[in-house]
């Protein structure tokens, strides 16, 4: 190997390392804060090193530093976009912990939480079992080939972000709120009747304090239906994230070759 073609192997493996990195930094399972940067950092060289090694890949030649950044850039964008869809797609979970906390009266406790910063127990909740069914159905090793699909479609230099459609992510933005939504319908239901009969008793013996006596009633009962649902909301993520599948694949296999 001369040195024209070791250095073009250096810059093709440093821009897919930016590709690879801007992606696991915005990845929620990768990019949680419970997996130390240094960590991601070595996972992301290891990655592009396993992608220019299995995949035949066009060495990026490149004239001039300028020509790097915007090279560099590129791939950073493309990276963080593909990341985002994910975010996403997992935000619809912390939607629905913030809507079950409000509803059943235990948003209060997300002062307890040392690290989870504003994210209350639920969202933390939803957010690690759906990261549990996300595994369990083979999404690790999904993202990790539809990373290596992306420098097929799209090779190292290639990406432009006129390439981008905005209406992919705001089909994203209403899916995951849609998600998050359905999933806390049966608790949001479930508060407002209780709510509806709080005010009927207190209509009728004003003298009994509402508050003390529906608080616990209303976490009591919100924890039971929780509880009762759990299998109902499995198998919405579920069937969530198959779906996601599909249109994670279809986002990818649009990009063409130049």
């Amino acid at each position: 190997m001369d040195k024209v073609t070791s250095e073009e192997f250096l810059i093709t493996l440093l821009l897919s390392y930016f590709r690879i990195v801007s992606f696991l930094f915005t990845f929620p399972f990768y990019g949680s804060f419970l997996i130390p940067n240094t960590i991601r950092l070595y996972l992301a060289f290891a990655l592009s090193f396993a992608v220019l090694s299995f995949i035949n890949i066009t060495p990026v030649k490149v004239n001039t530093f300028v020509e790097f950044l915007v090279y560099a850039l590129n791939e950073l964008l493309f990276g963080f976009s593909a990341g985002l869809i994910l975010r996403l797609l997992f935000d619809a979970l912390i939607i629905a912990g913030e809507l079950i906390a409000l509803h059943t009266g235990l948003g209060f406790l997300q002062m307890f939480i040392p690290g989870m910063t504003q994210m209350s127990l639920f969202s933390g909740f939803f957010t690690l079992y759906g990261t549990l069914i996300f595994l369990s159905l083979g999404g690790g090793e999904f993202i990790i080939l539809g990373l290596a699909e992306s420098f097929k479609r799209l090779p190292v230099g290639s990406f432009n972000i006129f390439y981008l459609n905005p209406e992919v992510f705001l089909n994203f933005f209403y899916e995951s709120f849609r998600l998050g939504v359905k999933i806390a319908m049966p608790l949001i239901l479930t508060a407002l009747i209780l709510n509806l009969v709080l005010a009927v008793v207190n209509r009728f013996i004003p003298q009994m304090n509402v508050f003390m006596v529906g608080l616990p009633l209303q976490v009591s009962i919100g924890l039971i239906i929780l509880l009762l649902s759990l299998p109902l909301i499995t198998i919405t993520m579920s069937n969530h994230f198959q779906d996601f599948f599909k249109v994670f694949e279809y986002f990818i296999q649009s990009f063409k070759s130049p």
